[in-house]
C-alpha cells in the first residue's frame, strides 16, 4: 500500500485558507479579467472550429516536378470536345448534313491507325457535340517518360467510306452553299479538372479555340496537354494521404497549312487537325490541410497570448493579499487601526484621514503607516512565527508548573450526543484505585477525568506510553 502510494502523483497538498472565506486571494478585478479572457478564448476555439468546419482554412501548399506514370489519371471524363457553330439557325451545320465529318485516329510508335468516324454524339443545347475516346500511350527511357501514342482529331470532307451503309454524303451544291457562309468555324473546347485547396473538392473548367473553315486551307493545333498529381494530406491527426491526378491545363500551338500538306501527311481530304499528346514530366501538388495538431497550436497561441495577462492580475492580487495581511496584524497590535478612514483623490493620493472622525495630518499618518508597516513585514515570515511560537513556549515554562502542562493533553469539550449523567465518569486504569479512595472531586478534576470509559480502554493502545507516563506523573502528584 505504501509503495501504491508513493506511485500516486496526482496527490494534492493541504491548503490552509487565509480566512473563513477563501483559500487564495482573489479580487473582483481579477474576476472580471478572467471571465473576459475566457469568454475571448471561447468565441475563438468556436470561430476556429467553425473555420476549420467549413473549409474555410487555407491549406499549406507546395509544389514540385514529378515524373508520373499516369496510372491515376482518368480519361473516361470528357477532356475534349468539337462541334460547329452556327449562330443562327438558318446556317447549314456540316457535321449533321454530312458535308464535314469529325474523325479520330491513334499513332503507336509513329505508325497511325486507320481513321474512324467519332460515335459519340451528344446533343445539348441545340448543339452537336462529339466526343472523342482518349488514349495515350507511354515510355521510359533512361528514367524520363515519353509520349508514345498520341492522337489525333480530323476535320475532313466527307467520303462515304467513314459513314454508316445506306448513309450519303451532302450534294456538291449544299457544300457549295455551306462554304459560301461566311465565318465558318469548328469550336474546340478543351476541359481541365483541379481541386479546390478549401474541401478538396474537384473543379471543372475548359478552354475554347477556334478551327477556321476554307477548303483550300487545313487548320491545324497542336495541343499539350498538362497534368498535375495532387497529394490530399486531410487525416485528423495521421494516416494516407489521397492522390488524384487531373488534366489541369492545355498549351496550344496553331498554324494554317495548305490541303496539299494535311492530305499527304494523313492521307484523308483534312481542312482542321488537332494533334493531342500528354507532357512527360508533370507537377506534383502536395495539399496539406490543418490537422487537429494545428487548430489547437493555433488556438493555443492565442489563448497563451491572453492569459499572459493573468500574471500582471497576480502580481495585484500578491499586493492586495499582502495589504489585507499588514492591515490585519497592525489591527491586532492597534485596535484602532480599524477606525481610521481614508479619502484619496482619482490618482490614489490620500487627502483625507480621519480617526474617530477627528481628521489628521495625512503626513503623519503616512510616517506611522510605513513605521508600523515596516515592522509588522517582518511578522509575515515563516520563521518570525516559529521563533515567536518557540519563545511563547519557554515563557509558559517559566511560570507554569510541569504537570499543569501535562493537563493540557485531557483538556477537550465532550461530545454531547446523548445525555449522560454528572455521576457518569470515566477513569483511567491507573488512576482509578485514587478516585476510589478520594471520593470528592473538584472541578478541575471532573473536567480532565470527564471522558467515556469505552473509547479510553478501545483506544489505549493507541495512546503513546510517554503520555501515559506523563498522566502517571500528573496524578501521582495529586495522590501524595
Amino acid at each position: 500500500m505504501k509503495t501504491l502510494k508513493n506511485a500516486d502523483f496526482f496527490g494534492v497538498p493541504f491548503v490552509q485558507n487565509i480566512d473563513h472565506g477563501q483559500t487564495k486571494y482573489k479580487s473582483t478585478f481579477g474576476g472580471i479579467i478572467t471571465i473576459t479572457i475566457f469568454s475571448v478564448s471561447l468565441a475563438y476555439v468556436i470561430w476556429i472550429g467553425y473555420l476549420w468546419q467549413t473549409n474555410q482554412m487555407s491549406p499549406k501548399i507546395s509544389r514540385q516536378n514529378y515524373i508520373s506514370d499516369y496510372s491515376l489519371l482518368d480519361l473516361s471524363q470528357d477532356v475534349i470536345r468539337l462541334y460547329y457553330w452556327k449562330g443562327t439557325e438558318d446556317r447549314i451545320d456540316p457535321f449533321v448534313s454530312n458535308i464535314l465529318l469529325p474523325l479520330v485516329m491513334y499513332s503507336k510508335d509513329t505508325e497511325l491507325t486507320a481513321p474512324q468516324l467519332i460515335k459519340n454524339h451528344i446533343v445539348d443545347s441545340n448543339v452537336d457535340l462529339y466526343v472523342p475516346d482518349m488514349k495515350f500511350g507511354f515510355t521510359y527511357y533512361e528514367g524520363i517518360i515519353y509520349t508514345s501514342n498520341e492522337m489525333y482529331v480530323e476535320v475532313v470532307l466527307c467520303d462515304e467510306i467513314y459513314l454508316q451503309p445506306g448513309e450519303k454524303c451532302a450534294s456538291q451544291e449544299l457544300r457549295d452553299q455551306f462554304f459560301a457562309q461566311r465565318g465558318n468555324e469548328v469550336i474546340i473546347e478543351f476541359y481541365s479538372t483541379t481541386i479546390d485547396p478549401r474541401d478538396g473538392k474537384e473543379q471543372r473548367g475548359y478552354q475554347e479555340y477556334y478551327i477556321q473553315i476554307e477548303e483550300q486551307f487545313c487548320y491545324s493545333v497542336a495541343a499539350l496537354f498538362k497534368t498535375t498529381l495532387f497529394e490530399l494530406q486531410n487525416m485528423l491527426l495521421f494516416g494516407p494521404s489521397q492522390y488524384k491526378e487531373y488534366i489541369v491545363d492545355v498549351s496550344i500551338q496553331t498554324q494554317t497549312n495548305s490541303r496539299e500538306y494535311c492530305s499527304n501527311l494523313f492521307e484523308t481530304e483534312a481542312i482542321g487537325v488537332v494533334y493531342l499528346a500528354m507532357r512527360g514530366t508533370q507537377e506534383k501538388t502536395v495539399l496539406e490541410y490543418p490537422r487537429l495538431g494545428d487548430l489547437l497550436a493555433n488556438v493555443g497561441s492565442i489563448v497563451s497570448i491572453l492569459f499572459i495577462m493573468k500574471y500582471f492580475i497576480m502580481f495585484l492580487n500578491e499586493y492586495y493579499l499582502n495589504q489585507k495581511v499588514l492591515k490585519e496584524i497592525i489591527s491586532f497590535y492597534y485596535p484602532e487601526f480599524k477606525r481610521i478612514q481614508i479619502k484619496k483623490n482619482w490618482r490614489g493620493k490620500m487627502v483625507d484621514v480621519s480617526l474617530n472622525k477627528v481628521k489628521i495630518d495625512p503626513k503623519n499618518y503616512k510616517k506611522f503607516y510605513e513605521k508600523v508597516s515596516s515592522q509588522m513585514q517582518k511578522k509575515l515570515s515563516y520563521l518570525n512565527l516559529l521563533y515567536e511560537i518557540s519563545r511563547m513556549y519557554f515563557v509558559m515554562r517559566s511560570s507554569k508548573f510541569r504537570n499543569e502542562f501535562h493537563k493540557s493533553h485531557q483538556i477537550g469539550i465532550k461530545i454531547s450526543l446523548f445525555q449522560q449523567k454528572e455521576s457518569e465518569m470515566i477513569l483511567t486504569p491507573k488512576s482509578e484505585k485514587y478516585f476510589e479512595n478520594n471520593h470528592v472531586l473538584n472541578e478541575d478534576d471532573a473536567e480532565i477525568l470527564n471522558y467515556n470509559r469505552t473509547n479510553i480502554v478501545r483506544n489505549y493502545e493507541l495512546i503513546s506510553e510517554e503520555i501515559y507516563n506523563e498522566m502517571d506523573y500528573y496524578y501521582m502528584n495529586k495522590i501524595s
